[in-house]
């Protein structure tokens, strides 16, 4: 693993340090790897506020840089890169959007993590790799060790300490899959030697946010206070409907998830 801090939660063989926007790349690493996961963002978090020129550098420039250095290094093996269902824009129409609806979307979209993902998304329709290059689109992702403010570990830590929390109205129509079916759609795309491209990974199960807050407090005994929605504002409200339609990607591969969010909660 590379990156600036090492991490807290998960294990690796092997830690790196390397700030991808200062520091060199070694090359013979990146040759020699038979899979690279570009796992880095930036503006995800809302609440980081992070400048614009960090969220361009690092969610575009740089995929775009590695993706052209592999190229020059003969590169053998897979390269992954992320988009986000974000990309799909403001929209209430009742649809699953394929991928070319993706890349082609103009809906209006509110911040730059957004407008970033489309770029790289479009580079990725139109990037020549010589080797096996997957940029999947992903839907909401959840898991246990996901950051505290996010929808479902913040309503859970309410309801678990009986505390006041606030919503939007909840009308927005969410996908969501756990973060362990992702990873094993990866390696499952390994085994079935699945070809350059960009897919989508639809979610598991699909929620208006207030169905699923409400599904928490059910999960949990519990039962939502009435006065719960309509009083946060959030820029995605104008995104009522984000759905990918992943049907392309499960024809292609063994494994389709299953895992629900009743399956998992009680590990938050």
């Amino acid at each position: 693993m590379y990156g600036i801090d090492k991490p807290k939660n998960h294990l690796c063989t092997k830690f790196f340090k390397l700030d991808l926007l200062h520091d060199k790349i070694d090359n013979y690493s990146l040759k020699k790897s038979d899979l690279i996961i570009y796992a880095v963002g930036a503006g995800i978090q809302s609440n980081l506020q992070e400048k614009s020129e960090l969220i361009y550098n690092l969610n575009v420039t740089v995929p775009i840089n590695i993706c052209n250095l592999l190229n020059n290094l003969d590169y053998k093996g897979r390269f992954v890169t992320f988009g986000s269902y974000w990309e799909i824009g403001a929209t209430s129409e009742e649809k699953s959007f394929s991928e070319k609806d993706i890349i082609g979307s103009e809906l209006c979209v509110f911040n730059d993590y957004t407008i970033s993902k489309r770029l790289l998304t479009r580079f990725a329709s139109s990037f020549n790799a010589k080797y096996t290059y997957w940029h999947f689109i992903l839907p909401t992702i959840y898991g246990e060790m996901e950051q505290s403010h996010r929808l479902i570990p913040h309503t859970i830590r309410a309801i678990d300490n009986n505390t006041e929390i606030f919503f939007t109205s909840g009308e927005q129509i969410r996908q969501y899959i756990y973060i362990n079916d992702v990873v094993n759609i990866i390696f499952d795309s390994i085994n079935s030697n699945l070809g350059n491209g960009i897919y989508n990974i639809s979610g598991v199960e699909e929620y208006t946010v207030r169905d699923l807050v409400q599904e928490l407090y059910r999960l949990k005994g519990s039962t939502v206070p009435l006065d719960a929605f309509g009083k946060a504002n959030r820029s995605d409200v104008g995104m009522k409907v984000l759905r990918l339609n992943g049907e392309r990607l499960k024809g292609m591969i063994n494994y389709i998830p299953t895992t629900k969010i009743s399956d998992v909660y009680s590990r938050y």
